[in-house]
């Protein structure tokens, strides 16, 4: 991974390019192209839009080959409610990468890049509410499951997973 020089005013935060992907920043709506076929396929658009992204402490994350966005990921500054020990955190969510990429490093550069930023703002630990299918990707990046399988209705059976900063 190679730096690239150009910072996004949030603390530590560097814009990254990781082999054919640039990341970098974007906004909340420019998520939306992206996840509302891929984590909300068959539902309203509005879905789509999660509490939170617009708020101040809330980061959005494209990966891009040639210019055209083909990932996006959020992190939005969460506490695990269930465990207050597990504070500061950031959560992971609203991951979605095109099917032409998958398996290809855009994933990977977009977990890498939040991780990076939850870091650089402080938080303890990354976590996310995993679909099941996707456990084992976040698993390879260093999350553990932390509980067993619910249901989220408007995106099926998922997991909790966490990582320590």
């Amino acid at each position: 991974m190679t730096e690239i020089g150009v910072h996004s005013g949030f603390p530590g935060e560097m814009l990254r390019s990781m082999a054919e992907f640039e990341i970098r920043r974007i906004t909340a709506e420019e998520t939306i192209p992206l996840r509302h076929p891929i984590l909300r396929a068959g539902l309203p658009r509005e879905t789509s839009i999660f509490p939170g992204d617009e708020a101040e402490t809330s980061r959005h994350f494209g990966a891009f080959r040639d210019g055209q966005l083909v990932g996006v990921a959020t992190i939005h500054f969460v506490p695990l409610l269930d465990r207050p020990d597990f504070d500061p955190a950031y959560q992971l969510r609203g991951m979605a990468t095109a099917p032409e990429v998958r398996g290809s490093g855009a994933g990977r550069a977009l977990v890498e890049a939040c991780v990076e930023a939850a870091r650089a703002a402080g938080a303890q630990w990354i976590w996310c509410n995993a679909r099941t299918p996707a456990a084992g990707f976040y698993a390879r990046y260093g999350f553990q499951t932390t509980g067993g399988i619910f249901e989220i209705p408007t995106a099926g059976p998922h997991v909790r997973m966490l990582r320590a900063l």
